[in-house]
């Protein structure tokens, strides 16, 4: 009887002993198995995570291309008109508004007092005002430092009379070489005036018959090789008028945006570069 007891508890404790090899070994397995799992969910997940970083980052390279492309490839004209306003003007803006084209007009002060409509409605219609002074007569402007600022001055105070409207954009007559000399310049930089030139001179007011428009396209076209703004100067008059809308064709079908010139954009002026000197009549 004893021997059969002996027998039974060593078979019992066998067993046990199985039973715990093999929960022993379950639990290894099932650690072992899990951690495999963790790695493989967190890395396939850090995977994940970087697969939609880089496709995030190629979506923003390809937006930033695009709108650097956009950019490169944008063709802007700045049309500008000097004298103003007069008879032709109320025509120019028509035409103007019928292409959808932007301006700015570099004005006379006896002018605007002589149209004042025609100068609020270019700021309706929103384009850029500049001034242009008020004798537009080279012996009485490059007189002196003073006699310079002063026509901006009575041109500026007139435009915002006439407006409400303040304008630092400025042209001399003839443009500023060779007449404006550095100390006139430096007078005018004094009192904020950004001074502008041109890049294209159209020559209208002397290819009356229509030449004008040739002549400009054919400058623009190499202007734009050089990589420089198209700033276009024309004066408001009706030989002018008359031809504009075949300038403004050829521009929309090159894919041209005419703009006007306002403070946000770096002025532009001829260099004197010892081609200045003092007016004497």
């Amino acid at each position: 009887m004893k021997e059969e007891r002996y027998i039974t508890k060593k078979r019992k404790r066998r067993k046990i002993i199985k039973l715990g090899l093999l929960l022993t070994v379950a639990f290894l397995l099932f650690f072992f198995f899990g951690a495999s799992m963790t790695s493989h969910i967190t890395k396939g997940k850090e995977n994940s995570e970087k697969s939609g970083t880089i496709i995030e980052q190629e979506k923003k390279a390809e937006k930033l291309l695009s709108t650097n492309s956009k950019k490169t490839n944008e063709k802007i004209v700045y049309l500008t008109f000097d004298d103003g306003p007069s008879a032709a003007t109320d025509d120019i803006l028509k035409i103007l508004r019928n292409y959808h084209a932007k301006a700015t007009f570099f004005m006379l002060e006896p002018h605007m007092k002589e149209h004042p409509d025609l100068v609020k409605q270019m700021i309706k219609e929103g384009h850029g005002l500049g001034l242009h002074g008020v004798t537009h007569d080279v012996k009485h402007f490059y007189h002196s430092e003073e006699t310079v600022l002063h026509e901006m001055n009575e041109d500026q105070k007139t435009l915002e009379e006439i407006t409400g409207f303040h304008s630092d954009l400025i042209r001399p007559p003839y443009g500023s070489v060779p007449y404006l000399i550095d100390s006139f310049r430096e007078k005018l930089d004094s009192k904020g005036y950004k001074l502008w030139d041109w890049t294209v001179d159209s020559n209208d007011w002397n290819l009356t018959n229509g030449e004008y428009v040739n002549s400009t396209i054919k400058q623009i076209k190499q202007v734009e090789q050089k990589g420089e703004p198209i700033i276009v100067l024309m004066h408001d008059k009706e030989s002018t008028e008359d031809h504009l809308p075949k300038l403004l064709n050829w521009l929309t079908q090159e894919g041209y945006q005419t703009k006007k010139i306002d403070d946000s954009i770096k002025p532009y002026h001829f260099r004197c570069n010892d081609r200045c000197y003092r007016y004497s009549a």
